[in-house]
């Protein structure tokens, strides 16, 4: 098939955590391409412009015709499954590398973590829809059936060889093109929760569509706009990007959740196609070929041999018998791939065996995988400089950024199936075992974010020096997302956004320099549209309405594309505000410990570590904190912590009335608060600030594993004392004769989409004054303490805040909070408090 032609700028999400031999500037840790805003001129900017990447992610869920049952190709070593591993890698990572740098991302398996999928179809013209609505508008002229087929939507689950595009019941409707808009096309979903969904558009091609079709994705932070060309790769599934939308139930949502075409175009009197629109990648829907049923598995856990059917593939893609998913994925490339495209084909895999560590690469030829002959000349042009730019790029990263005795067990040539020109010969293709997850060690580090963080980096960055090399071009490489982010609103209602500028080094390892940056905010830090973009490191935000809270994140940019994100923050700027508080974003920490584990022995692989970022650290955690203050009277600013430890933000308290500090999970590898912000921390409570500290592993890093000066500060500063590393429960309860007596809380463990705390400390009071605020059950002991030193006022939570399940709750909490440290003076409401009860000041 061939060239898609987009307008794009993804915009992400992303932290700065270095790996175990990082450099000290930090990387970024969570990329998901969460709300996008795309330029509306053809072609993306960046070292990859152009270039069409396919990226076999290895092995997933497949129908065994022995056992009549759905498997995973590989078992569980050391809590890892094979199958899942380098999916979870490819889908949150390399995809959005690669993306970002300008290429187009075909991967062989679905790259979509979302269960849930609707699809709207152009025969779905129900007034009240239960998938959703598809409707035409301005022109009508303009429009008319294609007699050429299409989408039928409906049919699934889909028999084993089924092509949902070519359905007897498939349609489609063309839309004449002019200068400018007048007629458009709208799909409007049903989605059954909000969320982060993949956005796939289908249309028929051929020479006589417009090759600037013009789609407006209409999400919860504004509009993108996407220009594709209709000439090429169609009847098949084709990504605008990924968005944030809301659910159905909201009475708002058509005008937050829609994909509309408009016939806007620089070819007028061509035509477009109109077909369906897929929302998320869903569930797998296409049966065995043995065994006669779906796998009740999320589809993009499952092999390439259902995805490429559901893509729809020709059966002479996928159907073999004995039913295997080694070719189909090669041979899915070469059937999406058309002439004069300029692809690549990447396999990413591990190694099962226990006696060996290490990285190897590989191309095609005829010899085994043994080692013992390297004859690349079978392979497809161009495959042995891919696979040697790749494996070089990754062995020299991971020896500069993760272990230094890293094993580089070199390049090789064997009969891989998956690189054999017979099923590709369109295009170079290579293979790298990163490594063998049937060795502990090797096991361990896969699995950890920052290791696949970094070897998906390096793999982007391979790419691009293979073609740099091939066609004797410089290149420029990505940079990182800028540092110490601070937001502040000003006396007149500006938003002042400041940060330090994206980090660069001498190893090869990070990104090149930024050239300039881009602001991107949002109206619930959920989706994002760009706000503006300066070449400084600072940038001010026009007023807002007083009171009206703006959540932010920057990303950086230069020729080579656009950097992963920062962090989210949350700013208020209020006129006449009661009161200010500084919120501190403080959790950074994203590593193996983080991972869910996932109870899998219903198919037979007991308990499994799950890179899912989503449940380990999003990094917007503030906008909990936002949520509870917004029906208060107080104006807020946010920073990371790195802004406070250089010096970016200063901790005044005649500046603020408080200092609101989130830890999550962050504990003694990361440092809950180190050296400096320990006296930044004293010096400002000293001035007679008010302080809130929260997170599940303050204690244990401070006043168990810390120093004699981290226990001073948690005992003698925080008022509070290490008991215990974990409470066991999920509980807590407001302690009597206090202002916490009334509450009942639940926090996350793990199944309400925030995260497993999974450790909550167990605290006591350590200072004459210190007093118990809230209590787990059972009688295990306390969770909170609050002190009162006269000068100045602490109140520490050993519970994450944004881990209280209900919004309800973090909200009441919140009002006792600021009660308690006397940010406020009196209670929104007083009823709370007048049942006898002593209330503590």
């Amino acid at each position: 098939m061939a060239a898609v032609v987009f307008s794009l700028t993804f915009t992400s999400l992303a932290m700065n955590l270095p790996g175990p031999n990082a450099s000290s500037h930090g990387e970024p840790v969570h990329a998901r391409s969460l709300d996008s805003t795309f330029r509306t001129v053809a072609g993306s900017a960046g070292s990859l412009s152009g270039k069409f990447v396919y990226l076999s992610p290895g092995l997933g869920w497949i129908d065994d015709s022995s056992t009549d049952i759905w498997r995973t190709q590989r078992g569980n070593t050391h809590n890892i499954v094979e199958d899942f591993l380098h999916a979870e890698m490819v889908n949150q990572y390399l995809i959005e590398y690669l993306t970002r740098a300008g290429a187009y991302v075909f991967p062989v398996r679905e790259r979509d973590l979302q269960t849930a999928m609707v699809i709207v179809d152009d025969g779905d013209l129900d007034d009240v829809p239960s998938n959703g609505l598809y409707a035409e508008s301005g022109d009508l002229s303009l429009f008319t059936g294609s007699g050429l087929g299409g989408f039928d939507n409906f049919q699934a689950p889909y028999s084993p060889t089924t092509n949902p595009f070519e359905a007897p019941e498939g349609t489609s409707r063309l839309l004449t093109t002019a200068a400018s808009e007048t007629a458009r096309a709208t799909w409007t979903p049903v989605l059954p929760q909000s969320g982060h969904y993949e956005v796939y558009v289908s249309y028929l091609s051929d020479g006589s569509r417009a090759s600037d079709v013009h789609y407006v994705v209409t999400h919860s932070g504004g509009e993108a706009h996407v220009r594709i060309d209709q000439q090429r790769h169609g009847s098949t599934w084709i990504s605008l990007g990924r968005y944030h939308f809301e659910a159905w139930f909201d009475s708002d949502v058509s005008d937050r959740a829609s994909v509309a075409l408009l016939n806007d175009s620089t070819e007028p009197g061509s035509n477009v196609s109109l077909d369906a629109v897929r929302f998320g990648g869903g569930m797998g829907d296409v049966v065995g070929q043995n065994f006669f049923e779906v796998s009740g598995e999320p589809r993009w856990e499952e092999a390439a041999r259902t995805y490429v059917q559901f893509m729809g593939a020709p059966s002479s893609v996928y159907d073999f018998s004995p039913v295997n998913d080694v070719t189909p994925r090669s041979r899915y490339a070469a059937w999406q791939n058309q002439d004069g495209e300029d692809a690549v084909y990447v396999s990413i895999r591990s190694h099962g065996y226990e006696g060996a560590r290490g990285t190897e690469s590989f191309v095609y030829s005829a010899n085994p995988p043994d080692g013992s002959t390297y004859d690349p000349t079978q392979s497809s042009p161009g495959s042995v400089e891919l696979m040697t730019a790749i494996h070089n790029e990754v062995i020299a990263d991971l020896r500069s950024g993760w272990d230094s005795t890293w094993a580089d067990r070199g390049i090789s040539s064997a009969y891989f199936g998956e690189l054999n020109p017979a099923n590709n010969d369109e295009m170079p293709s290579s293979m790298i075992y990163l490594g063998f997850h049937g060795n502990v060690q090797d096991a361990e580090a896969m699995s950890d974010p920052r290791f696949r963080r970094l070897v998906a980096r390096s793999i982007y960055q391979g790419i691009v020096k293979y073609f740099a090399n091939r066609d004797g071009a410089p290149f420029v490489l990505l940079p990182e997302p800028p540092e110490a982010l601070s937001a502040r609103g000003l006396p007149d209602g500006t938003i002042r956004v400041d940060w330090s500028s994206s980090p660069t080094d001498d190893l090869d390892l990070l990104g090149d320099p930024a050239t300039s940056y881009r602001v991107h905010i949002s109206d619930d830090g959920q989706g994002f549209r760009l706000a503006g973009e300066t070449s400084g490191n600072q940038f001010d935000l026009t007023p807002p309405e007083p009171g009206e809270i703006v959540y932010l994140r920057l990303t950086a940019v230069n020729a080579g594309g656009e950097s992963l994100p920062t962090e989210v923050l949350s700013v208020r700027s209020a006129h006449a505000a009661d009161a200010k508080i500084l919120l501190v974003q403080g959790f950074d920490r994203l590593e193996r410990s983080l991972m869910p584990l996932e109870d899998m022995n219903y198919a037979a692989l007991g308990m499994v570590f799950r890179m899912d970022l989503d449940r380990m650290n999003r990094g917007d955690y503030l906008l909990q904190y936002a949520e509870a203050l917004k029906t208060w009277n107080v104006s807020f600013d946010s920073s990371s912590n790195e802004a406070v430890t250089n010096g970016r933000v200063g901790l005044d308290p005649e500046t603020y009335n408080a200092i609101f500090w989130s830890l999550g999970r962050e504990s003694t590898a990361d440092e809950t608060f180190d050296t400096t912000e320990q006296t930044f921390v004293t010096s400002y409570l000293n001035e007679g600030g008010s302080f809130f500290a929260s997170g599940s592993n303050l204690g244990w890093d401070l006043d168990f594993k810390g120093s004699a000066a981290d226990r001073a500060f948690f005992e003698d500063v925080l008022g509070a004392n290490y008991v215990a590393d974990d409470a066991g429960v999920y509980e807590i309860f407001g302690a009597p004769g206090t202002r916490f007596h009334a509450l009942e809380l639940t926090f996350d463990d793990g199944s309400h989409g925030i995260y497993d705390v999974r450790y909550p400390d167990v605290l006591s009071p350590a200072l004459d004054g210190a007093q118990i605020c809230l209590s787990y059950p059972l009688d295990i002991g306390d969770a909170c303490v609050q002190y009162d030193a006269g000068d100045y006022r602490v109140l520490t939570l050993g519970v994450p805040f944004e881990s209280i399940v209900s919004g309800t709750k973090r909200a009441d909490l919140m009002e006792r909070i600021l009660l308690t440290l006397r940010v406020v003076d009196k209670p929104i409401f007083q009823d709370r408090f007048e049942d006898g009860a002593l209330i503590s000041p």
